[in-house]
């Protein structure tokens, strides 16, 4: 097989896992912090235990120790300040409509690739502007009101926007790391400081964790972030592996892949936004979405 279209197929991988991961939100009433602590958790087990398995079958000889641990570390803290931020998004303007705007991370993380990688050399520049475009256009046909006369939350759009930015920063950090021969070690340290980082927010904040009274969802209040987090091990796993294969940038655009997934889990699971009423704006997104992704194939085609 071409290993192009391995790439290809890792980061459309990603994309839905990266879909799936933040379900659990929609069923859980925990604050984004909190949410984002536990889920930090089930992702230190799962890349703690896949890193494990993985040198225990001899599928990677990565060392646990590297020279830039101390960056992936960072990256905890950044992509911390994202997750919070989209959580915050999700319980404030939903699922379909806050993961349309954090789709913006896709030009950001795009641009700062080829910028800081110089992925301008082996990527045509032209094919991914025009994808940027046409991805930015269908997250704005995307937005529309989930009710006749409702106002527009705008500290929501905020909310997205500032995760969009910061999931594109922690994009880069990921591709510098990669490019240093770490794919799996990077992601304990990373999921360890989203614990630590949350925690000290909290502390700092001097929140507490308040849980359901009720034991049985309570329980259910710890495993669904867990289980995100778990999820979220598939998603970040698939990521770094497209990037070896394929420029980061291309990569990163085609993991957008999971706004569209994601406006199908809020049209149609949870009833976020009335199809019968705009079904001509999401058909729309959704033919400017899978155009971009065309272009985004043209580009190292």
């Amino acid at each position: 097989m071409n290993t192009l279209w391995v790439g290809y197929i890792f980061a459309i991988t990603s994309s839905v896992f990266s879909a799936i991961y933040v379900l659990p939100k929609k069923l859980s009433k925990l604050k984004p912090y909190t949410y984002a602590m536990i889920m930090g958790i089930g992702y230190f087990f799962a890349s703690s235990v896949g890193y494990i398995l993985l040198r225990a079958s001899d599928y990677i000889d990565e060392p646990l120790f590297f020279p830039y641990a101390f960056v992936a570390c960072i990256n905890g803290v950044v992509w911390t300040i994202a997750s919070v931020s989209i959580l915050a998004s999700i319980d404030r303007i939903g699922l379909a409509k806050s993961n349309q705007w954090k789709s913006l991370q896709g030009p950001i993380g795009a641009f700062l690739m080829l910028i800081f990688f110089s992925e301008f050399v082996t990527a045509k520049a032209v094919y991914i502007v025009l994808a940027i475009v046409f991805i930015t256009l269908a997250a704005i046909m995307f937005s529309t009101r989930a009710k006749d006369n409702s106002s527009i939350d705008k500290l929501g759009i905020v909310y997205s926007l500032v995760s969009a930015l910061f999931f594109g920063i922690s994009a880069v950090l990921w591709k510098f790391l990669t490019n240093a021969g770490t794919f799996f070690a990077q992601q304990i340290y990373q999921s360890l400081f989203v614990v630590i980082s949350a925690a000290v927010y909290i502390q700092y904040m001097n929140r507490r964790l308040k849980f359901d009274e009720q034991k049985k969802k309570a329980k259910r209040e710890i495993v669904l972030p867990l289980v995100g987090g778990m999820v979220f091990f598939g998603n970040a796993s698939f990521n770094l592996l497209a990037n070896r294969y394929i420029e980061a940038s291309i990569a990163f655009m085609l993991h957008q892949l999971n706004a569209i997934w994601l406006l199908l889990f809020g049209v149609f699971l949870f009833r976020e936004i009335d199809f019968r009423k705009y079904w001509i704006r999401l058909v729309i997104g959704l033919v400017l979405s899978i155009i971009g992704v065309l272009l985004l194939i043209l580009a190292k085609a």
